[in-house]
């Protein structure tokens, strides 16, 4: 159902772009395993002095449902990207210039030391796939000619 269809398979920089999409949703729910529950002080340790155990574990369950379904979100795309729906190619480069947005921003609030490589990783590899998306291999196979063959 996933696969790329028979005698049209992927360029590599789409197949690229689909492995970073995996990784990119690895990181964004290893990160936030770290900071909510290992990283002190903890994202759930500030939680409970807040809104009582009651609410830090509702919080934190809301944050990972919405983690887990903007993940599954993400993933889709990249299945759907890899089949050759070009739409699927644009929501993921519209997502990669979101994050590359918010990085930027937050990067301009915060500053720029040597830990924001490990903060913005998700960012990074979000804004390398829309970048390998646009390039002309990736191009030519979501142009419409190819599509009618």
């Amino acid at each position: 159902m996933f696969r790329a269809r028979a005698g049209h398979q992927p360029p590599h920089v789409v197949e690229i772009a689909f492995r970073l999409s995996f990784l990119v949703v690895l990181i964004d729910a290893g990160g936030w395993m770290l900071d909510t529950f290992f990283v002190p002080p903890t994202g759930f340790q500030e939680l409970r002095d807040q809104l009582g155990w009651a609410g830090a574990v509702q919080q934190a369950a809301v944050s990972a449902a919405a983690l887990v379904v903007l993940g599954a979100a993400m993933l889709l795309c990249a299945f759907w990207m890899r089949q050759g729906r070009n739409w699927a190619r644009l929501v993921l480069i519209a997502l990669g210039a979101l994050y590359l947005a918010f990085m930027l921003t937050d990067m301009n609030m915060d500053g720029l030391g040597i830990e924001a490589v490990y903060r913005y990783l998700p960012e990074l590899c979000t804004a390398a796939i829309a970048t390998l998306l646009l390039l002309p291999a990736s191009r030519a196979y979501f142009s419409p000619t190819r599509q009618t063959t």
